[in-house]
C-alpha cells in the first residue's frame, strides 16, 4: 500500500487485476477517453501485459501506474498515474471501473495521487488534460486544487503547483 485515506488505498497492480482491466478496457467511455484504436478488442492477455510493462516502466521511474482498491475489501476500484514530464511535473491521469463512478472514488484517488507526487516523487507540479466535455474529471481537477492553464492538443489543461 502506497498511501490510503480510510475509504480508498493506492497499491501497485497486480496479475490478479488482470480481469478487471478487461471489463474497464471494454467500457465505451473509457475507450474515448484514453483513445483505445477502434478496432482493439480487450482480453486477459491484454491486461497482463499492461500490468507487466506498467511495473517495468515503474522500476525505471518512466511511468507510475497506481490501483485505486476499496480500503475495506481491496477490490479494483480505478487508477491514478503519474507520468513524469521532467522539470519536475508530471502528467496525472485517473479512471474509474464503470460499476464505481459517481461515488467520490476518482476524487479520493486524485487527492492521494497528490500526496505521493510531492512527498514520494517531490514534482512540483501535476497537470491533468481533461476532454472539454468530460465535465465530472474536469469538476475532480478543480476541486483538488487544479487551477484551468489554456488547452492542448484539443484538452483543457489543469495545474496543480506546489511551493516549497
Amino acid at each position: 500500500m502506497l498511501e490510503e485515506d480510510g475509504s480508498v488505498v493506492l497499491s501497485l497492480f497486480c496479475e490478479a487485476d488482470a480481469p478487471a482491466l478487461v471489463a474497464a478496457d471494454a467500457d465505451p467511455e473509457h475507450r474515448r477517453r484514453f483513445d483505445f484504436p477502434p478496432d482493439f478488442v480487450p482480453s486477459l492477455r491484454h491486461s497482463e501485459e499492461v500490468i507487466a510493462r506498467w511495473e517495468s516502466e515503474r522500476l525505471v521511474e518512466k511511468r507510475f501506474a497506481f490501483a485505486v482498491r476499496s480500503a475495506n475489501m481491496g477490490e479494483l476500484l480505478g487508477g491514478v498515474e503519474l507520468l513524469p514530464l521532467g522539470d519536475g511535473i508530471a502528467n496525472l491521469s485517473y479512471w474509474t471501473h464503470p460499476a464505481h463512478r459517481r461515488r467520490g472514488v476518482a476524487s479520493r484517488a486524485v487527492s492521494l495521487a497528490c500526496q505521493v507526487a510531492l512527498r514520494d516523487f517531490g514534482f512540483r507540479a501535476l497537470r491533468a488534460l481533461v476532454d472539454p466535455d468530460n465535465t465530472a474529471s474536469r469538476r475532480i481537477a478543480v476541486g483538488r486544487g487544479f487551477r484551468e492553464v489554456g488547452t492542448e492538443d484539443g484538452r483543457i489543461c489543469y495545474i496543480l503547483e506546489w511551493t516549497r
